[in-house]
Protein backbone atom coordinates (compact mmCIF):
# COMPACT_ATOMS: atom_id res chain seq x y z
CA UNK A 1 0.00 0.00 0.00
CA UNK A 2 1.38 3.75 -0.78
CA UNK A 3 2.75 4.98 2.58
CA UNK A 4 2.84 8.59 1.02
CA UNK A 5 0.86 11.08 -0.35
CA UNK A 6 2.82 13.89 -2.44
CA UNK A 7 1.94 17.45 -3.11
CA UNK A 8 5.44 18.55 -3.06
CA UNK A 9 4.93 19.26 -7.10
CA UNK A 10 3.67 21.88 -9.65
CA UNK A 11 2.29 21.68 -13.34
CA UNK A 12 2.39 25.14 -15.09
CA UNK A 13 0.62 25.53 -18.12
CA UNK A 14 1.94 29.14 -20.06
CA UNK A 15 -0.71 30.21 -22.85
CA UNK A 16 -1.24 33.38 -24.74
CA UNK A 17 -4.44 35.11 -26.05
CA UNK A 18 -2.73 36.26 -29.49
CA UNK A 19 -4.61 37.43 -32.46
CA UNK A 20 -7.61 36.11 -30.84
CA UNK A 21 -6.66 32.32 -30.24
CA UNK A 22 -5.89 31.07 -27.10
CA UNK A 23 -1.98 28.62 -27.14
CA UNK A 24 -0.06 27.14 -24.89
CA UNK A 25 3.84 27.22 -24.55
CA UNK A 26 5.05 23.32 -25.06
CA UNK A 27 8.79 22.82 -24.45
CA UNK A 28 10.81 19.89 -25.96
CA UNK A 29 13.30 18.12 -23.33
CA UNK A 30 16.61 17.73 -23.99
CA UNK A 31 17.51 13.80 -24.89
CA UNK A 32 19.33 11.92 -21.70
CA UNK A 33 17.42 13.80 -19.34
CA UNK A 34 14.30 12.62 -17.10
CA UNK A 35 11.65 12.55 -19.72
CA UNK A 36 14.04 13.39 -22.99
CA UNK A 37 12.96 13.88 -26.27
CA UNK A 38 8.99 14.69 -24.97
CA UNK A 39 6.92 17.54 -25.19
CA UNK A 40 6.09 18.74 -21.52
CA UNK A 41 4.73 22.14 -20.03
CA UNK A 42 6.54 23.72 -16.66
CA UNK A 43 7.02 21.31 -14.22
CA UNK A 44 8.67 21.87 -10.78
CA UNK A 45 9.03 21.02 -7.07
CA UNK A 46 7.61 23.00 -4.15
CA UNK A 47 10.45 24.27 -1.75
CA UNK A 48 9.55 24.60 1.99
CA UNK A 49 7.99 26.91 3.07
CA UNK A 50 6.68 28.04 -0.15
CA UNK A 51 3.43 27.96 -1.61
CA UNK A 52 2.35 26.32 -5.10
CA UNK A 53 1.49 29.18 -6.25
CA UNK A 54 4.66 30.98 -5.83
CA UNK A 55 6.73 27.57 -6.52
CA UNK A 56 4.70 28.06 -10.09
CA UNK A 57 5.64 31.29 -10.79
CA UNK A 58 9.17 30.79 -9.76
CA UNK A 59 9.33 27.35 -11.80
CA UNK A 60 7.92 29.54 -14.73
CA UNK A 61 10.60 32.13 -14.87
CA UNK A 62 13.64 29.23 -14.24
CA UNK A 63 12.65 27.04 -17.17
CA UNK A 64 11.36 29.73 -19.22
CA UNK A 65 12.51 33.22 -18.31
CA UNK A 66 8.89 34.15 -18.55
CA UNK A 67 6.91 36.39 -16.51
CA UNK A 68 3.50 35.32 -15.81
CA UNK A 69 1.02 38.39 -16.29
CA UNK A 70 -1.61 36.29 -14.30
CA UNK A 71 -2.05 33.32 -13.18
CA UNK A 72 -4.95 31.04 -13.06
CA UNK A 73 -6.07 27.86 -10.75
CA UNK A 74 -7.02 25.19 -13.17
CA UNK A 75 -9.99 23.85 -11.58
CA UNK A 76 -7.64 20.46 -11.80
CA UNK A 77 -5.26 18.67 -9.87
CA UNK A 78 -3.20 15.56 -11.85
CA UNK A 79 -2.60 13.11 -9.76
CA UNK A 80 -0.11 9.83 -10.94
CA UNK A 81 0.95 6.96 -8.60
CA UNK A 82 5.01 6.75 -8.95
CA UNK A 83 5.95 2.74 -8.36
CA UNK A 84 9.70 3.91 -7.95
CA UNK A 85 8.96 5.54 -4.51
CA UNK A 86 5.65 3.82 -4.05
CA UNK A 87 3.90 7.43 -3.69
CA UNK A 88 0.88 8.62 -4.66
CA UNK A 89 1.01 12.34 -6.17
CA UNK A 90 -1.55 15.32 -6.26
CA UNK A 91 -0.29 18.26 -8.45
CA UNK A 92 -1.84 21.21 -8.24
CA UNK A 93 -2.12 22.54 -11.91
CA UNK A 94 -1.89 26.78 -12.64
CA UNK A 95 -2.04 28.45 -16.15
CA UNK A 96 0.17 31.01 -16.43
CA UNK A 97 -1.22 34.02 -18.78
CA UNK A 98 2.15 35.67 -20.81
CA UNK A 99 1.84 38.30 -22.78
CA UNK A 100 1.99 38.82 -26.47
CA UNK A 101 5.71 40.30 -27.09
CA UNK A 102 7.52 37.84 -24.20
CA UNK A 103 10.63 36.10 -25.36
CA UNK A 104 11.31 32.45 -24.57
CA UNK A 105 14.67 32.30 -22.64
CA UNK A 106 15.39 27.73 -22.57
CA UNK A 107 17.36 26.57 -19.97
CA UNK A 108 19.75 23.42 -21.04
CA UNK A 109 16.50 21.12 -19.83
CA UNK A 110 14.92 21.61 -22.97
CA UNK A 111 15.76 22.07 -26.74
CA UNK A 112 13.18 23.55 -28.54
CA UNK A 113 9.63 25.27 -28.05
CA UNK A 114 6.51 26.16 -29.32
CA UNK A 115 3.21 28.41 -29.05
CA UNK A 116 0.55 24.96 -30.54
CA UNK A 117 -3.04 24.98 -30.73
CA UNK A 118 -5.27 23.51 -27.50
CA UNK A 119 -5.24 20.14 -30.34
CA UNK A 120 -1.50 19.86 -30.80
CA UNK A 121 -0.57 21.03 -27.45
CA UNK A 122 -3.09 17.65 -26.36
CA UNK A 123 -1.09 15.55 -29.04
CA UNK A 124 2.06 16.23 -27.74
CA UNK A 125 1.59 15.82 -24.31
CA UNK A 126 2.51 12.57 -22.47
CA UNK A 127 0.37 11.97 -19.84
CA UNK A 128 -3.51 11.92 -19.59
CA UNK A 129 -3.38 14.50 -16.64
CA UNK A 130 -1.60 16.95 -18.86
CA UNK A 131 -4.35 16.88 -21.62
CA UNK A 132 -6.74 17.09 -19.32
CA UNK A 133 -5.05 20.39 -17.46
CA UNK A 134 -4.44 22.12 -20.70
CA UNK A 135 -8.14 20.66 -22.53
CA UNK A 136 -9.85 22.10 -18.64
CA UNK A 137 -7.68 25.37 -19.07
CA UNK A 138 -8.59 26.19 -22.63
CA UNK A 139 -12.25 25.44 -21.67
CA UNK A 140 -12.28 27.68 -18.51
CA UNK A 141 -9.93 30.38 -19.01
CA UNK A 142 -8.00 30.34 -22.03
CA UNK A 143 -10.38 30.43 -25.00
CA UNK A 144 -12.99 32.90 -23.26
CA UNK A 145 -10.16 35.30 -22.47
CA UNK A 146 -8.78 34.74 -26.80
CA UNK A 147 -12.55 35.66 -27.62
CA UNK A 148 -13.03 38.86 -25.09
CA UNK A 149 -15.05 36.72 -22.68
CA UNK A 150 -14.29 36.91 -18.69
CA UNK A 151 -13.60 33.54 -17.35
CA UNK A 152 -14.52 32.44 -13.84
CA UNK A 153 -13.25 35.68 -11.77
CA UNK A 154 -12.84 32.79 -8.62
CA UNK A 155 -9.89 30.82 -10.82
CA UNK A 156 -7.95 34.10 -11.30
CA UNK A 157 -5.15 33.79 -8.30
CA UNK A 158 -4.45 37.02 -6.58
CA UNK A 159 -0.94 38.76 -7.41
CA UNK A 160 -0.29 39.05 -3.86
CA UNK A 161 0.10 35.55 -3.46
CA UNK A 162 3.03 35.71 -6.05
CA UNK A 163 4.34 38.93 -6.89
CA UNK A 164 7.24 39.60 -8.67
CA UNK A 165 9.50 36.64 -8.79
CA UNK A 166 12.42 38.13 -10.84
CA UNK A 167 14.47 37.36 -13.12
CA UNK A 168 16.20 33.75 -13.58
CA UNK A 169 18.99 33.54 -11.50
CA UNK A 170 22.14 30.32 -11.57
CA UNK A 171 20.01 28.59 -14.12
Amino acid sequence: MPQVISSGVIDVYPFTTANGRAQYLTLLRTPGITLGNTWQAVHGRIEKRETAVRAAARELVAQTGLQPARLWNIDYVNSFYSPEEDAIYLVPSIGALITEDAEVELTSDHVNWEWASVEAAMRRFLWIGQRLAVQTLHDEIANPLSVGKSPNPYLQIDTALYGNVGRRGGR
